[in-house]
């Protein structure tokens, strides 16, 4: 008989603006959906959306694919609808996907401390809400709320899930010391029969640079664009990814609008998860200086798709230089991220698929490996 796992998360399928988190889940349940019997409580519209999405059922179990899915106006989404709908299901695990959102990971941690639903282990995923780069970002409202839940001793029997040994060790430094962490890699889109077929001509002097991710003060969308001011060639750089901020997309708009005139800036929208393969085969080199990602699926299908990234030193993808895949840079040392961008625009074709190439057989390489798919069924146990 399979373990059920019922996984609460503020965004689930068919959004696509959720971001990582959308991702993270959906590659759990593809892997390994014949394993356990999932379920999951989500929000009925995408994130920023004031309309629910038209074509799925509300407030009641519906199968998508092989999984159940409860989907439900979290403004409506009460203490005893949540209480009532966690017990519905007679699951092993809970499963929450951040701490910080109050409906869909608060509300269910008190409903436990209180026996008000069923008291089996609840696992808690972060994703990243404790780097640097998130944490600072309300950062007083942030932590008195950790002040507080430490006082209570609210999450002492909470198992926490990291997905790096860096972000166990935030989560210890964050919550306590002497909290129970298990540590397991995201999961990636099966890749085991993808082979290389990326042809994008990379002339000298030129270079297309791609941008995926939600427009956000976290993503440093603004220093991206500030890194191409003063690139010498032709340079055409896209945007992809929802308005989460849109002062923050004012200001980002402002930069623009004064770039040199050898660089090409555009905004193309929201690209979807069936679409990015071909983005990245229509773009030499994605530019994305985040302020943190506990994982980076941007990352990793950037490389899939042949297309080397510059990002920051604040993920889990490391020593890429070395690798010949890609850069990963602190964002203090602008000098560097300009160096490196140029040198990037500089490059010949011949180079430039020794390193498109490298960047997808390396990206294969790491997807799914036993000892991942190993460490998220010990996660689970």
């Amino acid at each position: 008989m399979k373990k059920k796992i019922m996984i609460i998360t503020g965004y689930y399928l068919p959004g696509i603006k959720g971001g990582g988190p959308i991702r993270s889940i959906k590659n759990l349940v593809d892997n390994l959906y014949d394993v356990y019997d999932f379920y999951i409580i989500t929000s009925d519209r995408d994130l920023g959306d004031i309309e629910p999405y038209s074509d799925v059922k509300k407030d009641e179990w519906v199968d998508v694919g092989d999984i159940s899915v409860f989907y439900t106006n979290k403004e409506n989404f009460t203490w005893k609808k949540i209480s009532k709908t966690i017990n519905s299901i007679d699951y092993d695990v809970l499963y929450l996907n951040s701490f910080f959102s109050f409906r869909f990971s608060i509300i269910p941690v008190i409903l436990k401390r209180a026996r008000k639903i069923t008291r089996r282990p609840i696992i808690l995923a972060p994703r990243g809400e404790f780097s640097t780069g998130a944490i600072n970002l309300k950062r007083t409202k942030k932590w008195l709320f950790i002040k507080m839940i430490k006082l209570l001793k609210l999450y002492n029997n909470v198992i926490w899930h990291a997905t790096t040994k860096e972000e166990e060790e935030l989560i210890k430094q964050t919550i306590g010391k002497n909290v129970k962490v298990r540590t397991a890699n995201n999961l990636t889109t099966n890749y085991s029969n993808l082979e290389y077929n990326k042809e994008l001509y990379k002339d000298e002097g030129k270079a297309k640079f791609v941008f995926l991710s939600r427009i956000h003060p976290k993503k440093n969308l603004i220093q991206a664009v500030k890194l191409l001011n003063n690139v010498k060639g032709e340079v055409e750089f896209n945007i992809y990814g929802p308005i989460e901020d849109n002062e923050y997309w004012r200001r980002c708009k402002k930069i623009i609008k004064v770039q040199p005139s050898n660089i090409t800036v555009n905004y193309k929208g929201i690209a979807k998860h069936s679409e990015l393969m071909t983005v990245f085969y229509n773009h030499h080199f994605l530019l994305f200086p985040t302020l943190g990602e506990n994982f980076g699926h941007v990352i990793s299908e950037s490389l899939i798709g042949g297309c080397p990234v510059i990002i920051s030193d604040k993920t889990p993808w490391k020593n890429l230089a070395e690798l010949n895949i890609g850069w990963d840079i602190s964002l203090y040392n602008n000098r560097e991220l300009s160096e490196t961008i140029q040198k990037c625009i500089d490059l010949n074709n011949e180079d430039y698929i020794n390193l498109s190439y490298k960047a997808f057989l390396y990206a294969k390489a790491k997807s799914n490996t036993q000892p991942n798919i190993d460490d998220v069924h010990h996660l689970f146990s």
